[in-house]
């Protein structure tokens, strides 16, 4: 059974808010930390008109599930019809991370986590989809955008680039995470 964490968010976004205007210029930091088997969900307004959304994203750590995989994801998506419900179009992109040794690679180091990065594409409330794309053992996330013009969201992570169609009446930004420690810092969203 999957379990949102709304308080941490409402909380998350609360400090945002209430942050000073020059902290408030380096982005809003949102420490994604979900038990085995629960989930998190953050969704943050944006301004009316193209914008941008920047930041950076780092996996602290894992946890076990026999049911879920870590991961985590951001996207601009439509305005949700009800707290906690999922998005019936989004674009963005997530994070998967699995011990090496579930997925069956021997490694030097028997913890190893290996990361994939995967399009996040939602249409019509089906999640269409695409073969994850291994990241590299030294990379741990990075930095990130993406770009909404009204028509299209325009992708950047981890040297991938991908431009996903969206109509989104009320855009939104959705952060998600499941099962794991993700760390978003100077997340930003900015008009054009």
């Amino acid at each position: 059974m999957l379990i949102r964490d709304l308080a941490k968010s409402g909380a998350c976004l609360a400090l945002a808010i209430a942050m000073p205007a020059q902290a408030a210029q380096k982005g809003i930091t949102y420490d994604c930390d979900t038990a085995a088997n629960h989930y998190s969900d953050l969704v943050l307004p944006t301004p009316q008109g193209p914008f941008t959304v920047r930041g950076q994203l780092r996996l602290n750590q894992v946890a076990s599930s026999d049911q879920y995989v870590p991961m985590t994801g951001i996207a601009i998506a439509d305005a949700l019809d009800a707290p906690g419900a999922s998005s019936k179009d989004a674009a963005g992109f997530k994070l998967v991370a699995m011990h090496a040794r579930l997925l069956g690679v021997k490694t030097k180091d028997k913890d190893a986590v290996l990361q994939f990065q995967q399009w996040n594409e939602v249409k019509g409330g089906t999640e269409v989809t695409h073969d994850p794309i291994p990241l590299p053992d030294t990379q741990n996330g990075g930095a990130f955008s993406l770009s909404y013009d009204g028509k299209s969201v325009t992708v950047e992570f981890a040297g991938q680039r991908r431009d996903i169609p969206l109509n989104a009446a009320t855009p939104v930004v959705r952060l998600t995470c499941s099962t794991g420690e993700f760390l978003y810092t100077d997340l930003i969203i900015q008009g054009q």
